[in-house]
């Protein structure tokens, strides 16, 4: 099977190593250019760029899927199939028709819910209790095209985390693509429409998605910390202090107890040594953050030199 392999995130990363691990090794790895990183803004290529380098596999890093030099070369290597998974550009029409047997790609939601950039986050905000992921063949629509075969994954940890998340869907995803694909090519799988009346969306994470309203219920605050770590993350930020800015990686909710009726939404206080902050419903209490300039710490550790805090609100 002569195949080529679009992604660039963590996700395809390890759908493109367990590929591998199966003796899938396709022919060429299309992958989103580097980008700069860090304070010193250093070039860094995607994890997909590096796992294709390990393993002597040609490589494009294109800007434009459009310019003439990429889609030549890209015909060269004449596909039968392109398997595409968390990549990170629009697919124009001139490469869709390229390959023979067109491009799957393996997107983690069960499509159609979720269409969009960030499924994985939105189904951890939502609070789903199921997602799954979707191998299907790409059109010009984005997420539209016809389901050629679904595996379901339900959520038992009422915790679960973006990375954690991630990883199970990219296993599974995988699994998936390595059973399916030689049935695509055989001409053994019928693809079913999607029903286009069920679609649901998701956007791009913000920026001001990342900032925490304290009005909101601590089940909605909870999700969002666990849905937006590590990357971009999310903050809050002091009303004294000139406004210390304070990003939140870990922690927990807890119920509306007795003790807590007296305080009003984003007040900060001390709970079992804790950092803790009442909610519009609830309480979230902090375990782990990071204050702006400095490296993550527990807020316990954060509590012992900067006990100021707790004269102020979020």
């Amino acid at each position: 099977m002569r195949f080529v392999f679009f992604g660039s995130s963590k996700f395809a990363e390890i759908i493109l190593n367990k590929l591998l691990e199966s003796d899938m090794k396709p022919v060429l790895v299309v992958t989103a250019p580097p980008k700069t990183k860090g304070r010193k803004k250093v070039l860094s290529p995607t994890p997909v760029y590096a796992l294709a380098e390990q393993n002597k596999i040609p490589i494009l890093a294109p800007e434009n899927l459009k310019d003439e030099g990429f889609l030549l070369n890209f015909k060269n290597y004449k596909p039968d199939l392109v398997i595409l998974t968390a990549y990170g550009k629009i697919i124009p029409s001139e490469l869709l028709s390229i390959p023979k047997k067109g491009i799957l790609n393996l997107h983690p939601s069960l499509l159609p819910r979720w269409r969009g950039a960030t499924p994985i986050q939105s189904a951890i905000l939502a609070g789903d209790k199921e997602t799954g992921v979707s191998l299907f063949l790409m059109d010009e629509e984005i997420d539209h095209g016809p389901i050629i075969q679904k595996a379901e994954y339900k959520i038992q940890n009422p915790i679960i985390t973006y990375p954690e998340l991630s990883q199970e869907l990219a296993r599974i995803g995988a699994d998936l693509i390595i059973k399916i694909s030689p049935k695509w090519l055989k001409g053994e799988i019928n693809p079913i429409s999607q029903d286009h009346s069920l679609a649901s969306y998701c956007h791009k994470i913000l920026p001001e998605d990342e900032k925490i309203d304290w009005n909101k219920s601590n089940i909605e605050i909870d999700r969002k910390i666990r849905a937006l770590n590590p990357n971009p993350g999310v903050f809050t930020k002091t009303t004294k202090e000139n406004g210390t800015i304070i990003k939140i990686i870990k922690g927990h909710s807890l119920t509306n107890l007795p003790i807590f009726t007296n305080k009003v939404p984003g007040q900060v206080f001390e709970f079992e040594n804790k950092l803790a902050v009442k909610c519009g419903k609830g309480v979230y209490v902090i375990e782990e953050l990071r204050p702006a300039g400095k490296n993550t710490m527990t807020s316990e550790s954060f509590l012992r030199g900067n006990q100021w805090i707790l004269k102020t609100n979020f």
